[in-house]
């Protein structure tokens, strides 16, 4: 009997270090890439960077948590691309490792634990997530910690582990709204299930209230900003997605998250839905087909939406997938070796690995240059969330140049006017150490730190308008606000995002009417 423990404590041992190497492979493969090459900082991280100067309860398109914890690394490591995006990382580096070991608590063999974690390594809006800053690297964490805490609550019938899971929902909700999507999924999956014995226990209401209370803060900001962010959402499901038709929305998502991968979140399907096994987890299974099924009815275009919700199920799949590799000994070759083929072929789409013509070159031979958002300016020849870490010095320069063009008297007075804090926050950030003024705009958290002080006598327009004719064009507003509209510059990206190649560079002056007075109503949250 000694014997048995012996050996089944070493063999938990050795899978826990298995699993442990795997993260740490995987958190350098998700770091390095992101300092290392031709490519700098993603468009949000800017916004992110300036959001963090500005500490509050709230913000217009998200709740405050990742900002504050962007707020702590920028004081102990400063805000380099090492420094910033070692926390993605290392939540990276954390979902690998949590999913084996969600996998070993549901029941999977060592090799069930090591398959579900390989999986996650080889996903790609994973890899995007964890390759930048931003609250989503966080909000894959939590799920998976949330995975784990209601799994643990049913394996060791444990209600009081409520109070945890209602931290975790708490903590989730005030770093990503749509942490929702985990509560709604996992009340229909109690709901439509025996596990529904959970909505009696005081355990269960009291860790709700625990989230709430947690939650409260941004809540009390919400109400005293007008709601700000239920506007947000409203204007990107209206302005931004794009419609998609269900079968197609079910395509994406077996593509985004690597085909290679479907045997495996399959089979986490029959584990939670079909298998004895499987049985008191009910309710996890269900909790992915009902989120599955708002994404279908809604048409949504965006595969990532949901991408958090897979590592259960690659969790689940480990179990089964573990316990036929036994009796099934090529199992254990073949699904690897799909994982690294497939993983190997499709890491360059989320991951800064090429240079840009090189990753243009692929992305196109592949077919897999996503347009995640409509409008023609969202198109690129590479994938957004590499298209958006280029150009960002070259712009800042060209805006530079502009800036030094003034007169000494003007260069004291300009301030920077952007139509979004795509523009606007690169360049403040960038601009510091050129010398540029502070940028306004009235878009989504700049318009509650604008508007710019009154008079603005000279200002650098960065956007609104186009260029692409011979003759460029100013947006209407500017003529609305300004007697004297100069075209000084015209931004070329190769690589950009459309919308930034041709990007003009106004030089505005004689004020006609007052930006502080009409400041609401240039308000955009989008």
């Amino acid at each position: 009997m000694h014997e048995t423990s012996y050996a089944a404590a070493n063999q938990e041992g050795t899978t826990g270090l298995a699993l442990g190497a795997l993260a740490f492979v995987y958190f350098l493969l998700v770091w390095i890439p992101g300092f290392a090459g031709a490519y700098g900082y993603f468009i949000d991280e800017f916004y992110y960077l300036v959001c963090a100067e500005h500490l509050d309860f709230g913000y217009v398109d998200h709740p405050p948590l990742s900002i504050l914890l962007l707020r702590c690394v920028r004081a102990v490591m400063g805000d380099s691309l090492p420094a910033i995006r070692l926390v993605p990382a290392l939540a990276g580096a954390g979902t690998v490792l949590l999913t084996g070991v969600v996998a070993g608590r549901l029941g999977a063999n060592r090799f069930g634990q090591l398959l579900a974690a390989a999986a996650v390594m080889v996903c790609t809006p994973y890899h995007v997530v964890f390759s930048f800053y931003s609250m989503n690297a966080l909000s894959v964490l939590l799920w998976t910690l949330g995975f784990w805490i209601l799994v643990e609550i049913e394996r060791r019938d444990e209600p009081r582990l409520w109070l945890v899971f209602g931290v975790v929902l708490g903590l989730g909700l005030e770093n990503k709204h749509t942490f929702a999507l985990l509560a709604l999924g996992l009340a229909a999956g109690l709901v439509l299930t025996p596990a529904r014995r959970h909505l009696t226990s005081r355990w269960f209401w009291l860790g709700g209230a625990i989230a709430f209370v947690l939650l409260l803060p941004n809540l009390l900001w919400q109400a005293t900003h007008d709601w700000a962010s239920l506007e947000f959402y409203r204007a990107q499901d209206l302005g931004k997605n794009i419609p998609t038709p269900p079968l197609e929305v079910l395509t994406l998502q077996v593509l985004a998250m690597n085909p290679a991968t479907l045997p495996i979140w399959g089979a986490g399907i029959v584990f939670f839905l079909a298998s004895e096994r499987g049985r008191r987890y009910r309710h996890l299974g269900w909790l992915f087909v009902v989120l599955l099924g708002l994404m279908l009815v809604g048409q949504q275009s965006r595969p990532d939406r949901i991408a958090a919700a897979y590592v259960i199920l690659f969790a689940g799949g480990g179990v089964l997938l573990g316990a036929l590799s036994e009796r099934t000994r090529w199992l254990r070759t073949a699904l690897p070796a799909l994982l690294i083929v497939f993983g190997a072929a499709l890491a360059p789409v989320g991951l800064p690995l090429l240079p840009p013509q090189m990753e243009a070159d692929y992305t196109a031979l592949l077919g897999v240059v996503p347009q995640i958002e409509r409008g023609e300016g969202m198109r690129s020849h590479l994938p957004q969330w590499l298209a958006d870490r280029l150009g960002w010095d070259d712009l800042t320069d060209d805006v530079a140049r502009v800036f030094a063009s003034l007169t000494p008297e003007e260069r004291g007075k300009a301030v920077l006017l952007g139509p979004s804090y795509g523009q606007t926050a690169p360049i403040e950030f960038l601009g510091r150490d050129r010398g540029l003024p502070r940028g306004y705009s009235a878009h989504n958290n700049y318009f509650l730190w604008g508007p710019p002080p009154e008079p603005v006598e000279v200002a650098i327009v960065v956007g609104f308008g186009d260029a692409a004719s011979q003759t460029p064009r100013p947006d209407p507003n500017m003529a609305r606000f300004f007697g004297e509209i100069e075209l000084a510059h015209v931004h070329r990206c190769q690589w950009c995002m459309r919308w930034r190649d041709q990007l003009p560079i106004w030089i505005v002056r004689q004020p006609k009417a007052s930006l502080r007075e009409a400041w609401p109503e240039l308000k955009r949250y989008m």
